[in-house]
């Protein structure tokens, strides 16, 4: 039996000698189908996660977020009077200016120039000293400033994003005159 023994493991050497290479169809064969895997998996978290290449986002066109332009309407050290309530008041306004979003309301507010300076004159003809000296009133006047001028550019509405976003303003004085 030894011998038999013996003999066996004789083959087995042979054999494993002999085939002792590298199995190269087997190895090609992991390789595409290891490569195949990974293109699959590339494009589907790519599908799934989405791109980090900017502008590769879908937007529907004409909805674009609105640019933040300044104009600035009364510029600084221009001291424009207005008169307030009652007539033996006014305020000083020494700048105003409007943050808008779009170059539209920019060409609107230069053409409509002078309809502007005429509401805000209107306007602060309804206010007192008073109003005006607290950031309550302050707050108040801004928002009814911005809106007059939506209304007179005609952004109002869906085109209120559009017009005047912000107000901005510096008063110099409120005082009386006799």
């Amino acid at each position: 039996m030894p011998a038999e023994d013996n003999e066996v493991a004789q083959e087995k050497n042979e054999k494993t000698q002999k085939g002792g290479g590298i199995n190269l169809v087997g190895l090609l064969i992991n390789v595409s189908i290891s490569a195949a895997l990974v293109v699959v998996l590339f494009f589907i978290l790519n599908n799934v996660l989405g791109s980090n290449v900017p502008g590769t986002q879908d937007t529907p066109t004409g909805t674009a977020a609105p640019v933040e332009i300044r104009v600035r309407f009364i510029p600084e050290g221009a001291q424009r009077t207005f008169m307030l309530k009652g007539g033996r008041d006014v305020i000083v306004i020494d700048m105003l200016s409007f943050v808008v979003g779009s170059d539209a309301i920019r060409s609107e507010i230069s053409n409509r120039s002078d309809q502007i300076l005429s509401a805000l004159q209107d306007l602060f003809i309804q206010k007192e000293g008073a109003e005006l000296s607290n950031p309550a009133g302050l707050e108040l006047l801004k928002r009814q400033v911005r809106d007059m001028v939506n209304q007179i550019t005609g952004h109002v509405g869906e085109r209120a994003k559009f017009g005047v976003i912000e107000v901005f303003t510096y008063i110099r004085a409120i005082t009386s005159v006799q």
